[in-house]
């Protein structure tokens, strides 16, 4: 039923899509391994001149934990000079934040497609394989993991702000914000929605982001199949949740779906889909790294190559909605 495949979905937009890479050192927590301090690398993937997509070879970050091994599959993006990023337009900001254990390069299904239409993409690696290991606790019940990936974001659009001159040349809209975050680190959104809309001291917060100038900021998040944290009861931030199959009759019986609409959220369910589905994998489909028997996704390929059309257009749509 599972036919192989080699390379992601074409991205939809008509603009080539280029990618560099940065190591930033957040010189505010210093680490034994890092002791200039904490090692956050990011990727950008960019919008450059218009014209037909083709492949290229993947360059996937190697230093995750390594848990779920970074795909070396065919992509849409390759390797270019931010220079290059097209001129005549401000360019709104995606920061897209992975799943526990897995490679920042592997949401490129969403990176490449957002990038084609005009967006400059952040990926973030928040875990890396030199990190300590994890306690038992911190699965189910702490929230420090959570808290790392928040100040991962919080230094990234710090350098944003900071280098929007030297870097980008002043073609990024840093006023135009869109999160996005599939399971940890969309959990870890939906934490800093609730953090910063704290109903029990007079709001101070504005944004989720602390920009310089709050006058005239969009921002939306945009979850992948979370559960691990509330979402926020108001709807001072746009926020769409994306589901998996899976999770649809339990958030039914439950009373969550009502909740979310009633709270004013956008929420959708996929038919066929895992939690494991909304990441490169699951429209590759590899050998799963502990049951050689599950695949990424319930469903025909057509199906499956439906789904991810779905999402990437439902992902557009919100943006394009909330005038991101």
């Amino acid at each position: 039923m599972f036919e192989e495949i080699h390379s992601l979905p074409e991205p939809t937009g008509p603009y080539l899509v280029g990618i560099v890479k940065y190591d930033l050192h957040d010189e505010y927590r210093k680490e034994i391994e890092y002791p200039e301090g904490r090692l956050i690398p990011i990727q950008i993937y960019f919008p450059i001149q218009k014209g037909k997509h083709s492949k290229h070879p993947k360059h996937f970050e190697e230093r995750t934990p390594g848990k779920w091994v970074p795909l070396d599959v065919e992509v849409w993006s390759q390797k270019a000079d931010l220079s290059l990023l097209m001129e005549g337009m401000q360019h709104p900001v995606i920061l897209l934040n992975h799943g526990d254990t897995v490679a920042m390069t592997d949401y490129a299904f969403i990176a490449e497609d957002l990038a084609s239409q005009g967006y400059v993409v952040i990926t973030i690696q928040h875990q890396l394989k030199t990190d300590s290991e994890e306690p038992k606790f911190w699965k189910e019940r702490s929230t420090l993991r959570y808290g790392k990936v928040i100040d991962n974001i919080l230094y990234v659009f710090q350098w944003l702000q900071d280098h929007e001159e030297i870097i980008f040349n002043h073609r990024v809209d840093l006023k135009h914000i869109g999160l996005i975050g599939h399971s940890m680190g969309g959990n870890a959104l939906l934490l800093l929605a609730n953090r910063t809309s704290n109903r029990l001291k007079e709001r101070i917060s504005q944004t989720l982001l602390p920009h310089h100038d709050s006058e005239g900021v969009k921002e939306v998040i945009i979850v992948l199949d979370v559960g691990g944290f509330p979402y926020p009861h108001h709807s001072q931030y746009p926020l769409f949740l994306l589901m998996s199959e899976e999770r649809d009759d339990y958030h039914r019986r439950s009373g969550a779906y009502e909740e979310m609409k009633n709270s004013g959220h956008k929420v959708r369910y996929y038919q066929g889909s895992k939690h494991i589905s909304f990441m490169d994998h699951g429209y590759i489909d590899p050998p799963h790294p502990f049951n050689a028997n599950e695949h990424y996704f319930n469903g025909t390929l057509e199906e499956r190559k439906a789904f991810f059309d779905q999402v990437r257009g439902d992902i557009r749509e919100f943006l394009k909605e909330n005038d991101i």
